[in-house]
C-alpha cells in the first residue's frame, strides 16, 4: 500500500493510503501551482513578474540560467560576455558580486578550475 502526504493552500495537511492508481487520481484532484513545486531547473522570467519594472542583473542572469547559458561552466568573462549580448553592460567587480550571491541562494554552483572559479548550474 502507497501513502501520500498533500498540504493544501490553507495549510490542511491529507494523508491518502491506496494503491498508486488511486493516489494518483487524489493527488490530480489537488495538483495546482500553489501546491506543485516546480522542479529546480525550470526557472521563470522573474522580469514578467515585476510588471513593468526595469530588469535587474540578477534578473537577467536567472534568463540566462533558464536558457541553458550555465549548462557548462562559465568564467566571470564569459558570464560578462553573455551578460553583453542580451544587452545588459556590467563593470566585472560588480558582476561577482552578484553572481556570489546566486550561488549563496543555491542557484548556481561555484567550481574550482585552472586557478580560477568557474560557475555552472546545481
Amino acid at each position: 500500500m502507497a501513502k501520500a502526504n498533500i498540504k493544501t493552500k490553507d495549510g490542511t495537511k491529507i494523508l491518502v493510503e491506496g494503491t498508486p492508481e488511486e493516489i494518483s487520481k487524489v493527488l490530480s484532484m489537488y495538483k495546482t501551482k500553489e501546491t506543485v513545486k516546480t522542479p529546480q531547473r525550470e526557472h521563470k522570467k522573474y522580469v514578467e513578474e515585476k510588471r513593468g519594472a526595469k530588469p535587474t542583473v540578477t534578473d537577467t542572469i536567472r534568463e540566462i540560467l533558464a536558457e541553458g547559458f550555465f549548462d557548462k561552466p562559465k568564467s566571470l568573462a564569459e558570464v560578462k560576455q553573455g551578460l553583453e549580448e542580451q544587452g545588459s553592460f556590467i563593470p566585472i567587480t560588480t558582476l561577482s558580486a552578484i553572481v556570489l550571491g546566486l550561488v549563496k541562494n543555491k542557484e548556481l554552483r561555484r567550481l574550482r578550475q585552472d586557478k580560477k572559479w568557474a560557475y555552472v548550474r546545481r
